[in-house]
């Protein structure tokens, strides 16, 4: 391998989120039989003019079609790929699944996988007897890879688009090319893939407008931010659940608990007061609700790291943890 290559393998490294052991045969099995299951009706192979490694770049568009029921891309099968894979449903059903769950995909609907996912699988389902035809796109580059980890993360693997979306539409028509090679520029190839993560995001976030628990933790936010002494079971109260619903709806889109949302808030605003103002420490304490010293600067140095007088003198707005 020249120092090029290894170059590029390095920088597009990023760990796999789970990994199983094949064998040599199983994996000539699976490759023998999964390649006689579905047609490429065209794909067209990118090739991205100048070197940049670190940027997004698209590797491949097609559009495929499967009609046979043993149709079944068991990620395992390609943990050698570093790729992203996007597969969006034109017709029919296709289905997917990974440690989140199993999903049915159909038209409009899109799966975005880590190739090198051992835990992951997309398949036609059995039952059904339409044709699945899809548009898929493979893509990586350090940036891509990190983006789509986070996605799936934050939203899941699976995407709503609608068939009029700019960067499907932009897709499909390499259709024109059929079964080929084109040239792309790195720029051009870097957009179209940050075209479609960032058409990903705007799904997720849609779909997001309508989850009811998004909307308790977005109602409960704001009377957690005075920076104030707030009790979590006063705000359940307001909203209507209990302290306990409130809590793991809390912890599962915020990342941490409403207590320690709350305490952060507090100790945001005790930042602020350092170094926006004058008044000494004990002031400051008192202002936040503290009736002990002591009670402040322990909860500061939790949140902070150092002590009142410490970041009045060298720390840095806005604090991290």
């Amino acid at each position: 391998m020249n120092e090029s290559s290894a170059s590029c393998l390095s920088v597009d490294a990023l760990a796999p989120l789970a990994t199983a052991e094949v064998s040599p045969e199983e994996l000539d099995g699976h490759g023998r039989l999964h390649f006689t299951t579905f047609q490429h009706l065209w794909r067209t192979h990118f090739h991205v003019l100048e070197d940049a490694p670190m940027l997004p770049r698209p590797v491949d568009v097609s559009v495929q079609v499967v009609r046979n029921a043993l149709y079944r891309n068991d990620c395992r099968y390609s943990q050698f790929e570093n790729y992203r894979y996007f597969c969006y449903t034109l017709s029919g059903v296709g289905g997917f699944n990974d440690k989140s769950g199993t999903y049915a995909l159909p038209a409009g609907h899109a799966f975005l996988v880590e190739k090198d996912n051992a835990d992951a699988a997309y398949f036609y389902p059995p039952e059904e007897s339409e044709p699945w035809r899809f548009l898929a796109l493979n893509f990586n580059g350090l940036p891509a890879h990190a983006m789509t980890r986070a996605l799936v993360k934050k939203y899941g693997p699976v995407y709503a688009l609608a068939p009029d979306t700019p960067i499907i539409k932009r897709l499909l028509a390499y259709e024109a090319n059929g079964h080929s090679i084109t040239n792309i520029h790195v720029a051009d190839g870097a957009q179209m893939v940050m075209e479609l993560l960032l058409a990903l995001m705007a799904a997720g976030r849609a779909r997001e407008e309508t989850d009811p628990v998004i909307e308790l933790v977005r109602r409960a936010i704001p009377m957690m931010s005075t920076g104030e002494d707030v009790l979590v079971q006063d705000v359940a109260r307001a909203l209507g659940v209990s302290r306990e619903h409130l809590s793991r709806c809390f912890q599962r889109h915020v990342g941490m608990s409403p207590r320690q949302f709350c305490l952060e808030q507090r100790m945001r605003r005790a930042c602020l007061l350092l170094k926006d103002t004058n008044a000494p420490i004990k002031t400051i304490a008192a202002q936040l609700g503290y009736t002990e010293y002591s009670n402040f600067v322990h909860a500061f140095r939790q949140v902070t790291h150092m002590t009142p007088t410490e970041f009045r003198q060298r720390g840095f707005l806005p604090f991290t943890h």
